[in-house]
């Protein structure tokens, strides 16, 4: 088995351009990266830990899991608009030969250059295996999009489709056999592995959207949270959520792993929504409205053909 030093070596060339950037000022190698923010940015940065058998099924192909690990963490920069700069990676195994590295750095690769990120360092561990991954994004001073602005009237608005990874998960031992290049684009296992943060949506929202988040958990759960923040109640359509084909409406619903955005937008801003959706050839759905709090419950009230429906809870970490 290579030693540590040389696997790093070996990442570090396989990521390539990959490990350089706009503001990389010292990249992998040193002690730390050194990055330079544009002028007048702020910094927004999120970590995502991802653990063999409860986050991605165990033996895994590994192209896949570096895919999928950079992809889940940029997807929180695209809600709350940043722009994806930088990246730092930590891999934890009891064991890493070079050819399994070698295929986690290919699919960090591939993931980083269609994200617009710079992978500038991180880290190499012995124990059960989990990927940490550290996203750096930037905006404008100020323009950051929070959980905490819907107000009453908003309509609740979501991206993309529901449901597909939910049914890639149906099959896990399909999912584990898949690499890279066994994903046929559009199919639940390839929306699994290679989910698309929404990262020029997430952009175009500073100034239109009031509050927004990304679906990990699932809708169920995650409006929820937009709910709480917020201090208001939301009301959704189950019939008008964008499903993917052969999923139910309340199971997408509740299912996770989407990584789609879901936002809340005053009428006003209705059309500039519309041309976002038509600019990003991403479909855009409005699915509810954003009610006062009453009584205290600060949370998504659901509905069906105009019946009360309650989906299933979304995933939970404990």
């Amino acid at each position: 088995m290579p030693n540590e030093f040389d696997l790093i070596d070996h990442i570090v060339a396989t990521l390539g351009d990959v490990a350089a950037g706009a503001g990389v000022a010292l990249g992998p190698g040193d002690d730390a990266a050194v990055l330079t923010l544009p002028p007048g940015c702020q910094l927004v940065v999120s970590t995502d830990t991802l653990v063999a058998g409860r986050h991605y099924p165990e033996g895994a192909a590994p192209d896949a899991i570096g895919y999928r690990a950079l992809a889940v963490a940029t997807s929180d920069l695209a809600a709350m608009g940043a722009a994806a700069a930088w990246a730092v990676v930590s891999l934890t195994a009891e064991r890493l030969e070079r050819a399994w590295t070698a295929g986690f750095a290919e699919g960090l690769k591939r993931a980083a250059a269609r994200f617009g990120l710079a992978v500038v360092g991180g880290n190499l561990a012995r124990g059960p295996q989990s990927v940490t991954v550290t996203v750096h994004g930037h905006l404008p001073h100020g323009a950051a999009i929070t959980r905490a602005g819907a107000k009453t009237g908003d309509a609740v608005y979501v991206t993309g489709e529901l449901g597909a990874a939910k049914l890639a998960l149906g099959d896990v031992e399909r999912l584990r056999e898949l690499s890279f290049a066994d994903l046929d684009d559009g199919e639940p296992p390839a929306r699994y592995w290679r989910p698309t943060p929404r990262l020029a949506v997430g952009v175009g929202l500073r100034g239109v959207a009031s509050a927004a988040l990304d679906i990990s958990d699932g809708l169920a759960s995650d409006l929820d949270h937009l709910c709480q923040a917020s201090g208001v109640r939301c009301e959704v359509e189950v019939s008008k959520l964008p499903v993917a084909a052969g999923c139910d409406p309340l199971m997408a619903a509740s299912g996770g792993d989407d990584y789609e955005l879901v936002f809340t937008a005053p009428p006003a801003r209705a059309e500039a929504v519309r041309r976002l959706a038509n600019d990003t050839d991403g479909p855009i759905t409005a699915i509810g409205t954003v009610r006062p709090a009453t009584n205290g419950c600060r949370r998504t009230a659901w509905f069906q053909d105009g019946k009360a429906v309650r989906p299933a809870p979304g995933y939970r970490h404990f």
